[in-house]
């Protein structure tokens, strides 16, 4: 699908029920980071799930601004006229979500938020800034291949393929763009959360991307709940986790 002349993947899976789940996944990632949701998201909707752009086989774009990239997500569902719609976001995702069910006006059902950076913490913004300049490095098969190991707790060769693959495939200059666009986003996050009325579901893993308790200062009004034994990419390493609290929420919410 093309969005203002900027080719993006995205792949159509029929379901059963009535909601529209639109997937977005990590900063470095690409769809197949929900690989292992797509049989329960099935049995209560259709699914898109797409490549942001600069990831994956989109193609990169010039402004990588959050509210650029959420724009880029209201494109895509009236493209594709969806209505009844439940976004989900992973990482840099979940923060493009809340842009979007803010900014963007679409006919939303349902948030699912998870391990949003968000509230971030001074040491943190740190860590996002030397990741920046490492991905100028010469070396940078290497760095990503110590990146991968460190955010995977204990999972299977096939997990920590997908998220190689993506990162060695990702447009650098788009990757940089997306995290500085991060940090500017939400150093004024204060406050957003409680402009969402729709029911949502934030789900938080080990990584210390966002505090439990400050995310349920900010947000009450959310279910809010944790992984256990998994950092960031928890979609991947305990699908089995994140999968029960998405299905339960669903139900509460269907």
């Amino acid at each position: 699908m093309k969005i203002n002349n900027v080719e993006i993947f995205l792949e159509k899976v029929s379901g059963k029920g009535d909601l529209n789940f639109v997937l977005v996944h990590n900063a470095g990632g690409n769809h197949q980071f929900f690989s292992h949701q797509i049989y329960l998201l099935k049995k209560y909707g259709n699914i898109i799930w797409l490549d942001l752009p600069g990831h994956g086989d989109s193609d990169a774009m010039n402004h990588y601004e959050m509210h650029e990239l959420s724009l880029t997500l209201k494109k895509i569902c009236e493209n594709l006229s969806l209505n009844k719609i439940c976004l989900i976001g992973l990482n840099n995702g979940a923060d493009i979500v809340i842009d979007a069910a803010i900014t963007q006006n679409l006919p939303i059902h349902s948030i699912i938020l998870i391990d949003p950076p968000l509230f971030m913490e001074p040491a943190f913004i740190d860590e996002i800034e030397s990741f920046i300049q490492k991905l100028e490095q010469q070396d940078y098969d290497k760095f990503i291949i110590s990146l991968v190991d460190n955010l995977f707790i204990k999972t299977d060769k096939g997990n920590k393929e997908i998220a190689l693959k993506a990162f060695n495939s990702v447009d650098k200059k788009s990757l940089q763009s997306i995290f500085k666009g991060l940090i500017a986003w939400d150093a004024n996050a204060i406050g957003k959360l409680k402009q969402i009325h729709y029911p949502a579901l934030c789900i938080l893993t080990d990584e210390h991307h966002c505090s439990y308790n400050k995310m349920r200062q900010e947000a009450p009004h959310f279910e809010i709940g944790k992984v256990i034994g998994s950092k960031c990419w928890a979609t991947l390493e305990v699908p089995d986790q994140v999968n029960a609290m998405i299905e339960r929420f669903l139900i509460l919410n269907s």
